[in-house]
């Protein structure tokens, strides 16, 4: 009898503690992604450069209203360049957010709304990816659609 208690108490520890480093795991991603849009809202290029891996890609999707997506591609420098001169006028507002890990890989997919100067601008959806390394999570790659039409307003403007 005494021998199943104790079975089931270290089985029960162990289920808390695999549960406690699974949930470090997930928000190892989710910490990266919330300091991007940090950095974002500040105009924080060192916030910012912090997060991603040096070679990070970045895709844009813009509908073309019936002529398809077109897509467009960016640099670390030349997004951060556009961040600097926002001058922390834009704020990402991130929602819905699911974190996929396994192992090393994470996987974010965070539909947005964007804000300039306080007014909506676009919205649509950021599937952003991470590898875990010697320095932490880093982004890899964002992929992001927008659209003007029918944006959620998570800050509920005018």
């Amino acid at each position: 009898m005494q021998e199943r208690l104790i079975l089931a108490m270290t089985l029960a520890l162990l289920a808390a503690c695999q549960g406690d480093a699974l949930a470090q795991v997930a928000t190892g991603p989710r910490s990266a992604v919330d300091q991007l849009f940090l950095g974002i809202r500040m105009g924080n290029a060192t916030m910012l450069r912090e997060v991603f891996a040096p070679d990070v890609r970045f895709a844009v999707l813009e509908d073309t209203s019936g002529g398809g997506a077109q897509v467009a591609a960016q640099t670390l420098d030349g997004f951060i360049r556009a961040v600097e001169v926002s001058q922390g006028a834009w704020n990402e507002q991130i929602y819905d957010v699911e974190v996929r890990v396994d192992d090393t890989v994470a996987s974010v997919w965070a539909p947005y709304t964007f804000y300039v100067n306080g007014r909506l601008s676009h919205c649509g959806v950021n599937s952003i990816e991470l590898l875990r390394g010697a320095e932490g999570w880093k982004i890899t790659q964002i992929s992001d659609t927008r659209r003007t039409d029918g944006c959620p307003d998570p800050l509920g403007g005018p």
